[in-house]
């Protein structure tokens, strides 16, 4: 027989579903709970934990307990014809001005370092020790004060140092027009990937850099580049499960289309 909090979370959390408590609202109080189920001020504490450590309340000292409302940011893990914001890292930012009157903003750092294993051997790196050292585009990206998203984009060193338009990759400043237009005119046109998607409890560390609360995986999403059979770019991007969902398409998308998938928010339905 299932534990009496499990039972009551369970209750609870088809009712979230079902629509009964909409984001934003308040569940009913202990007191409440107590006398609907008939049990202990302790188990009806479990129970609300239990719904905390799944994403699915907060609790707020002296405000009771209130439905998660979530406005996940929508990556776009398919590359759009003309698109150079792959992530629809602008439209978001248009989109939390309008909605929320906030503010995203991102850091760019550019790192430049011997690789370990997993990406030298990705990306096929020779082995002389200066054949080994890559380029690190790392960009962070917060929504009102708080990490949001973590990419890391590895390029081997030769090619920024394979010409003039190379130098572009060294300089910790926004492209504009994306780094697959980037690495084309440096003679490097991006004709093939794979993408492999997953998820992982955070470490201490990453749950303090991302502020990650109980019960929430980070979505991790790793993408390797070729230009013909030479891989040019390994890209991983870390993602709080609660604040991101991913994006792929097939076939030509309008700009519409598009955003009727980027507007689409996944904790609605």
């Amino acid at each position: 027989m299932e534990p009496r909090h499990l039972e009551i979370a369970q209750d609870l959390m088809e009712d979230i579903d079902q629509g009964r408590y909409a984001p934003g609202a308040p569940l009913p109080t202990e007191d409440r709970l107590m006398e609907l189920y008939g049990t202990s001020r302790n188990t009806v504490r479990r129970a609300m934990q239990e719904l905390t450590n799944r994403g699915r309340i907060d609790i707020k000292q002296g405000s009771g307990s209130t439905v998660r409302r979530y406005r996940p940011t929508t990556h776009l893990a398919s590359s759009a014809e003309g698109e150079a914001d792959d992530e629809r890292y602008a439209a978001y930012v248009r989109r939390m001005r309008t909605e929320q009157g906030i503010e995203p903003n991102q850091r760019l750092r550019v790192i430049v370092e011997a690789a370990g294993p997993p990406v030298a051997d990705l990306l096929e790196l020779g082995p002389g020790e200066e054949d080994r050292y890559v380029v690190i585009r790392r960009c962070d990206r917060y929504l009102a004060g708080r990490l949001w998203q973590r990419q890391l984009s590895y390029y081997p060193r030769r090619l920024a140092l394979d010409s003039d338009k190379g130098a572009e990759l060294m300089t910790p400043e926004d492209i504009q027009r994306g780094t697959r237009t980037l690495l084309a005119e440096m003679g490097y046109p991006q004709t093939r990937s794979w993408d492999v998607v997953g998820a992982k409890m955070p470490s201490l560390k990453d749950s303090t850099l991302f502020g990650i609360g109980p019960g929430i995986p980070l979505i991790v999403h790793d993408r390797l580049a070729y230009s013909g059979g030479e891989p040019i770019r390994f890209t991983k991007t870390l993602m709080p499960a609660d604040r991101h969902q991913l994006m792929y398409f097939e076939g030509e998308m309008t700009p519409d289309q598009l955003r009727a998938g980027t507007d689409l928010n996944i904790y609605d339905h």
